[in-house]
């Protein structure tokens, strides 16, 4: 458990440079023009690309000349009515890294909240009870103090540095 959140606390960390749970893809169609109708387009624009039906979820007439298809999982397909050229956006889950962040931010709920919290106040207890285990100029009281210091003087120094920057 440690190493999945280790990896998914990372991997959320960069979520502004990429998306940790899902690939997308992008890519241009040619379709050839459209018929009349939107059940004929969808029929048209699906054969065309092979798309099975469960891939489809919906479609959208979003102006005279554009038909949007969603796609399972959040992709889509936009075409030119008259031209049938446009772009289709493929999305799929990142194998391993999208289960361990669905663990990491409780996307589950239920039975996993407990086993998350007890997870933690598990780690608490570790961080909190290796404090007291060296004794003497090893232990807290000695060389340990500086190292404690350390551990704390870095978020520190973050949540100042946030604040100073606002």
């Amino acid at each position: 458990m440690t190493v999945s959140y280790a990896l998914s606390g990372v991997a959320v960390n960069h979520v502004d440079d990429w998306n940790p749970s899902y690939s997308i893809e992008r890519g241009s169609v040619a379709v050839g023009a459209l018929p009349e109708g939107l059940d004929a387009q969808q029929a048209h624009v699906a054969r065309a690309l092979s798309l099975e039906d469960a891939e489809v979820r919906g479609r959208h007439a979003s102006g005279p000349d554009e038909l949007t298809l969603f796609l399972r999982e959040g992709g889509e397909v936009k075409v030119a009515v008259s031209t049938g050229r446009g772009v289709i956006k493929r999305v799929s889950r990142r194998a391993g890294v999208f289960e361990v962040n669905v663990l990491h931010l409780n996307h589950i709920k239920g039975a996993w909240t407990w086993v998350a919290d007890i997870f933690a106040l598990l780690l608490v207890f570790l961080a909190l009870s290796g404090l007291f285990m060296l004794r003497g100029r090893k232990g807290l009281a000695g060389r340990g103090k500086w190292f404690v210091a350390g551990g704390a003087l870095v978020p520190v120094i973050a949540i100042v540095s946030y604040y100073m920057s606002l």
